[in-house]
């Protein structure tokens, strides 16, 4: 018999609330009625005249809640290999009297992200279980459903989404209705209920320890659903954001989780460090459908190589060779298995930074460098708080501008690259020592007084006054994660680079970089070197 598995599979986190506008407000679903009374058409036996208006308006509350009970824990211990279905048991009810009815939406919820479907292991997060419907086979997983109470006595039952009614369904990523009503509950000492349980199978070899995993149920009205930010979708949203105000975005290439922020130079940047695995088994294959390619540009050109088009749209093809990905960079003599030792200008590389976090201290002393997420929070960080100094992965820049050969493009000083790595919608950064209107980098550190200038050729502009510590703190957030250099990750928690689109000859591009001391928008660097992302929509 295999070794036990504890598995404590969630515990469900009710909420409900009324989206208006942009936001999430707890509150009920108000509905006006308005009516007014005009006064007018009346005599007098006078040689006065005059008219009048009575306004009314009335305010019918309605009152839609969502709570739970937890009839039988979501707790088993179970055996490697086997699969168990109908684990725990926790009874949603519903109460609502608007007459327009109402929807129940459920994401997963590990580690209070939302989004986050996989059953956790504190102790052994790579072992971590996904969500999925085996019953047998090679991998681990688990899966939810929901189910009307056959002798519920309310007269007005939920209708269950087909995908999750008496059969198991995938725990959504993103949010998804599971439930609702097209009318209100005609008894409100009643309402409606319904059940969710869980199944679970673990294959022979899955690793002993305890896992822990939630799911999401919200309550909306029918004429709206939570509002999820998409990476490739900020056309939609980006005149919603609000000036320094920061909202976190998903990637539809791996479904990661990135803070964006308006910052004061009219622009949205991501706020956090680009983490794509190019060439992963969890990435989607980068086109111009969700990926910063041109569909005029490519296939012509430096992107004539790795290229390909069908029904318009185009893919890029990276050597599969060249890539690095779920590499752990421990220490700074450790080099990225296949990365350049040389000028190697010809090939995308990538590197994995591991699950490591350089916390600003906001002194000039060195950042913090945490090996993990609960290391991190071990030291009295939040979970945010760590999660914006994420090292994220580091590019050459063949790979930052999506090409399998930048040495196509030529010498031409300020001549930019078309094409990127970044999503949809989002490019890489201008940078410039000539021209302030394309140096955006430079124009967003001096708007945010973080520089004293825009541009000082390949020379520190200088910080302003407190300007270090605003480039490193909210809602700016630049890590100093090293940089990839003849194989070796050199300066970690003390330099920061990052790459921009702009060339600077016909070996080297532009990037931002800054330790305590200098600050540089836009010099002059090798282009094998690895170096960190960060983009900005379009």
């Amino acid at each position: 018999m295999g070794h036990k598995v504890k598995q404590s599979l969630m515990s469900s986190r009710i909420d409900f609330f009324y989206y208006a506008f942009r936001n999430i407000l707890l509150v009920s679903i108000p509905l006006l009625i308005a009516s007014s009374i005009v006064l007018s058409h009346l005599s007098f036996h006078s040689s006065a005249t005059g008219s009048g208006t009575d306004q009314i308006q009335f305010s019918l509350s309605s009152s839609c809640t969502l709570s739970s009970v937890v009839d039988e824990a979501h707790t088993k211990e179970i055996n490697n290999g086997t699969y168990h279905s109908d684990v725990g048991k926790t009874t949603i009810t519903t109460l609502c009297n608007d007459g327009n009815g109402y929807s129940v939406y459920a994401a997963g919820y590990s580690n209070n992200e939302d989004g986050n479907t996989k059953l956790i292991n504190a102790e052994h997060p790579e072992y971590s279980i996904d969500t999925g419907l085996a019953t047998s086979g090679l991998i681990s997983n688990w899966a939810m459903k929901l189910n009307n109470i056959p002798d519920d006595p309310s007269p007005t039952p939920a209708v269950i989404e087909p995908a999750y009614n008496d059969t198991y369904g995938l725990v959504p990523q993103y949010w998804t209705k599971v439930a609702g009503r097209a009318s209100g509950t005609t008894d409100m000492d009643e309402g409606s209920s319904f059940t969710t349980t869980y199944a679970i199978y673990t294959t022979s070899n899955q690793h002993a320890g305890t896992y822990n995993g939630q799911v999401k149920y919200v309550l909306t009205h029918p004429s709206i659903q939570p509002y999820v930010y998409y990476m490739q979708e900020v056309d939609k949203w980006k005149n919603m954001i609000a000036l320094e105000e920061s909202v976190q975005a998903i990637d539809m290439r791996d479904g990661k989780k990135y803070w964006v922020t308006k910052l004061k130079d009219g622009n949205i940047w991501m706020t956090q460090n680009l983490d794509l695995d190019i060439g992963g088994t969890n990435t989607a294959p980068l086109n111009s459908n969700n990926t910063d390619i041109s569909t005029t540009a490519s296939g012509s050109g430096i992107y004539s190589a790795g290229y390909t088009e069908k029904d318009g749209v185009w893919t890029w093809n990276p050597v599969s060779t060249a890539i690095t990905s779920n590499y752990y960079i421990s220490n700074t003599s450790v080099k990225p298995s296949a990365w350049p030792t040389n000028d190697d200008y010809t090939t995308p590389y990538s590197a994995e930074g591991g699950d490591t976090y350089y916390y600003t201290s906001n002194t000039a002393d060195n950042d913090t460098r945490y090996n993990s997420l609960q290391a991190c929070k071990n030291a009295g960080h939040t979970e945010d708080e760590c999660k914006r100094y994420f090292a994220g992965n580091y590019y050459n820049w063949s790979a930052a501008i999506a090409s399998n050969n930048s040495t196509n493009i030529g010498g031409t000083v300020g001549e930019i690259a078309s094409n990127s790595i970044c999503p949809k919608g989002w490019r890489l950064p201008n940078a410039s020592q000539t021209d302030n209107v394309n140096n955006e980098f430079g124009r967003m550190l001096y708007q945010a007084e973080i520089t004293a200038k825009v541009s000082a050729g390949n020379d520190s502009v200088g910080y302003a006054t407190g300007g270090f510590n605003k480039l490193r703190s909210d809602p700016y957030h630049f890590v100093r994660s090293g940089y990839i250099s003849g194989g070796t990750l050199n300066n970690p928690g003390v330099f920061g680079r990052y790459w921009s689109s702009t060339v600077s000859s016909s070996t080297y591009a532009y990037r931002l970089g800054f330790n305590s001391t200098v600050i540089y928008p836009a010099r002059n660097v090798s282009r094998y070197n690895g170096q960190s992302v960060r983009c900005v929509a379009r």
